[in-house]
């Protein structure tokens, strides 16, 4: 019997390719699964597509991307196990997720970390990325192909949070990350994991009385529909990379090359400045939906989740330090 993996591969395989003239040029194809979590709309699916259509062209068809959007096969937490296993070949995952292995990892979902977008770059695409890269091939097997950003996160409630003391005692959707979680209980709040795809009816039923996203999660899945407050907090920034298993890269010898360019001008290009546009619209959307507080008391979520940052450091030594100097290095 063929696992669920090897039918996938088999299928993609059947459907054919139509050989263009490219740089790489392989009798047979192959056919890598490419898993994220979010929607067929995010525009991470579709920088996914991109990369997709350049691969299949770049080598005449040898590799393709077979991208399996929405939770089908994982979410963002199975989906960065999956690959450190080899039975998923690629996603969209972060940095904080990976965190759920090696802890100093996740020091790049830290609350106040970032001071804007010009400050994450910097961070990702630079020598500071280069080395992070290095590290995590290293520690998990896992080749990161390009990092990327998504956005600064807000709240999104059933009530007005103006202020951290608001935050005491809801049922607040985080993912299931450890500095996430550490953020909730920081500001008092109760941590409640939820799967995307189940957050519209988690809020709907109070199952969780508030989340924390970046404004296109709100808008892609109209969650203002089920909460009709929000806060503009920036307190944290969402890095989306993709990655992948690497034995599998390294098995693709000069498509391998070719995934891993087409990845970073799709990532750092197009991506880059599309998601920022999506973000700031977005959170235009979902302030006209709801009852919008725009200028929220940050220095009081500053001053309660501030010892989520010591803590991190002081638990992770000086690989922590290491990596939160790195990026206060560039603010």
């Amino acid at each position: 019997m063929h696992s669920r993996r090897e039918i996938l591969r088999l299928a993609a395989f059947a459907g054919g390719a139509i050989a263009t003239p490219t740089i790489v040029r392989a009798q047979g194809s192959r056919t890598l699964v490419f898993s994220h979590h979010l929607t067929a709309t995010h525009v991470a699916h579709l920088a996914a597509e991109r990369i997709a259509a350049l691969v299949d062209q770049r080598t005449g068809g040898a590799l393709k991307l077979e991208i399996r959007p929405a939770g089908q096969l994982f979410n963002l937490r199975t989906a960065a196990e999956a690959i450190q296993l080899g039975t998923l070949d690629l996603c969209w995952t972060d940095l904080a997720t990976l965190g759920n292995w090696r802890p100093e990892f996740g020091f790049i979902g830290l609350p106040f970390l970032f001071t804007g977008y010009d400050h994450v770059r910097a961070v990702l695409q630079g020598p500071v990325g280069e080395g992070l890269s290095a590290d995590v091939r290293t520690a998990l097997g896992v080749e990161v192909l390009a990092l990327g950003g998504s956005g600064f996160r807000v709240f999104l409630a059933k009530m007005p949070i103006p202020n951290a003391a608001a935050c005491a005692g809801i049922k607040l959707r985080i993912p299931e990350v450890p500095v996430w979680v550490a953020m909730a209980r920081a500001l008092g709040a109760v941590p409640t994991p939820i799967p995307g795809p189940e957050i519209y009816t988690a809020l709907q039923t109070g199952v969780i009385d508030a989340i924390e996203v970046p404004p296109d999660s709100i808008v892609g899945r109209k969650l203002y529909e089920v909460a009709g407050h929000s806060s503009r907090t920036f307190h944290m920034f969402t890095e989306a990379s993709i990655m992948a298993n690497g034995a599998v890269i390294d098995s693709l010898g000069e498509a391998g090359a070719v995934l891993r360019a087409a990845a970073r001008e799709v990532v750092h290009g197009w991506m880059w400045g599309e998601n920022i546009r999506e973000q700031s619209a977005a959170w235009a959307t979902t302030a006209a939906n709801t009852q919008a507080i725009e200028e929220p008391d940050r220095e009081s979520f500053r001053a309660a989740v501030r010892p989520v940052i010591d803590d991190f450091v002081a638990a992770n030594g000086e690989a922590g330090a290491r990596y939160v100097g790195a990026v206060a290095a560039l603010g």
